[in-house]
């Protein structure tokens, strides 16, 4: 099974979730078509949140007040990020996007950006440098720039 999670503010709010699976036909040994069992197909699972992934995850560790060591296990829950032309350098929203970077540097997982234009990457590369050089004192080995 594969889980993505759209999240930002852009992400329609209409849509919440939604499932696909592969049905993909077989043939048994007399050569019959015949459906997959359902624990058997794989499933893409798409979840949609209107919001910034700061703002989602303050919402679960609300309704999960008591679980043990919450934060090291939302860390974990992701295996990388995307941000779509997030405008991380635009003058309006540069501070709604803070938190959400920093959420993002803590984890130490794969993180791709991209951009409307190279006035906007050169935007974006100068508000995660600086927010980079805040985190000096900490091990920066697993960031890498790509060109």
């Amino acid at each position: 099974e594969w889980i993505l999670d759209f999240v930002g503010p852009e992400v329609p709010r209409q849509i919440r979730t939604k499932t696909i699976s592969k049905f993909d036909d077989i043939e048994d040994c007399e050569g019959q078509q015949i459906r997959q069992q359902q624990q058997q197909r794989p499933q893409l699972l798409m979840n949609y949140h209107a919001s910034f992934l700061h703002e989602v995850i303050l919402q679960f560790l609300k309704s999960a007040p008591q679980a043990e060591n919450r934060t090291e296990q939302i860390r974990q829950f992701w295996d990388g990020f995307v941000l779509f032309n997030p405008g991380l350098g635009h003058p309006n929203l540069e501070k709604q996007w803070k938190p959400t970077i920093e959420f993002l540097f803590s984890t130490g997982k794969p993180i791709l950006f991209t951009a409307h234009s190279e006035l906007d990457a050169e935007r974006d590369a100068s508000v995660l440098e600086e927010l980079l050089a805040k985190w000096h004192h900490r091990d920066l080995s697993h960031f890498k720039e790509c060109s």
